[in-house]
């Protein structure tokens, strides 16, 4: 995988199955782009004696397409009749290589001896070729986080969610980007007329489908987890292919529309979330990420959709009104019977006698 380790290695096995090889040597062959490093890994499999193998490299200079080599000398000057050796070669791989889709080696074996060339003194292999990859989505933040509506008047407002692209790896490439919109829910619309605008001029070709959900029973689903996405809601799907995402290269997308609240089930939750989701497709027969870099390429944008309630005053106002004329009214009672409005009475009359009394 050319862009992920930075070497990978080779493991050749050379036998002598006749009488004693002089001066033997493997030439091994590989594409440029690769270049030698080491040997090592050197083992007898046969024997208690340890063979000696010394490689080295020579660079062709008859142009790019020609294969560069390296050759090995076993155990020089002599390596014994009825003998075996296995060692290893690392090659280096140059991480902007371009090797096309399969990497062809070869190897074969020689002697001094003058042994005729064979299906056994000659090896080839073909490997496929894959190229690491380094992209990213996210969820921007100026995305539509919240939004309450009331249960009387349940008008439509604008959503947006915001993603955005980047191609941080070394390599250009073309890639699909995939929007899952969820529309509708038990008949009632949910993300109406669904936009999508690219925030830069690429090269891209984009169609619609819609996509029934898997679970049925969103009701059950709402109730143990209170997210509305495409796993319970009828959605749209958006596929733009772009034809080249260059290195470095950074884009956003807005996903726009009217969210309409018909649909909204009232849960123990008490709110909702709202999902989309966008993901970054290409062909991975060419590419790949590196592991551990699989959820980069996939993310999600949640709106929180609650209801509110308005409360009425004029009942209130109403109410404590009554309340307050009852109130007084009791207390009236209480200070009747406690007598306090007739003392008060006597107090008046004896304070008015003196003043009525005739002149002597």
């Amino acid at each position: 995988m050319v862009g992920g380790s930075q070497d990978f290695t080779v493991m050749l096995t050379v036998r002598n199955q006749g009488e004693d090889s002089y001066r033997t040597e493997v030439s091994f062959f590989y594409p440029p782009g690769l270049s030698y490093r080491t040997v090592s890994g050197i083992q007898n499999q046969h024997s208690w004696r340890s063979w000696r193998v010394t490689c080295e490299s020579s660079h062709s200079t008859k142009g790019p397409e020609t294969l560069h080599s390296s050759t090995c000398s076993i155990n020089h000057p002599l390596f014994p009749g009825n003998s075996e050796v296995t060692f290893n070669i690392t090659l280096d791989v140059d991480s902007h290589a371009s090797l096309g889709h399969r990497l062809l080696l070869k190897a074969n074996v020689s002697s001094e001896n003058n042994m005729p060339r064979t299906n056994k003194t000659e090896f080839q292999l073909e490997l496929p070729v894959k190229y690491t990859v380094y992209m990213v989505v996210t969820s921007r933040e100026d995305s539509t986080k919240y939004l309450n509506f009331t249960a009387s008047e349940k008008t439509s407002h604008i959503i947006k969610h915001q993603y955005q692209f980047n191609n941080l790896g070394r390599r250009s490439l073309p890639i699909s980007v995939v929007f899952w919109i969820p529309i509708q829910l038990n008949k009632m619309t949910v993300w109406n007329q669904p936009q999508f605008i690219f925030s830069q001029n690429l090269s891209s070709a984009c169609h619609t489908e819609v996509r029934v959900p898997p679970h049925s029973d969103f009701l059950a689903e709402l109730k143990k987890t209170p997210v509305l996405s495409c796993s319970i809601a009828v959605c749209q799907r958006i596929q733009c292919d772009i034809q080249s995402f260059s290195s470095q290269e950074e884009f956003n997308v807005t996903l726009k529309g009217n969210l309409s609240f018909d649909w909204y089930i009232k849960t123990s939750h008490n709110y909702l979330q709202v999902v989309s989701t966008a993901e970054i497709l290409f062909n991975d027969s060419t590419y790949a990420l590196l592991p551990g870099q699989e959820a980069f390429v996939r993310a999600q944008t949640q709106t929180k959709v609650e209801p509110y309630e308005v409360h009425n005053p004029v009942p209130l106002i109403v109410g404590s009104s009554v309340g307050g004329l009852v109130l007084l009214a009791l207390i009236t009672v209480g200070l009747y019977k406690l007598g306090f409005f007739k003392r008060q009475y006597k107090d008046m009359i004896n304070e008015a006698a003196p003043e009525a009394a005739p002149p002597q």
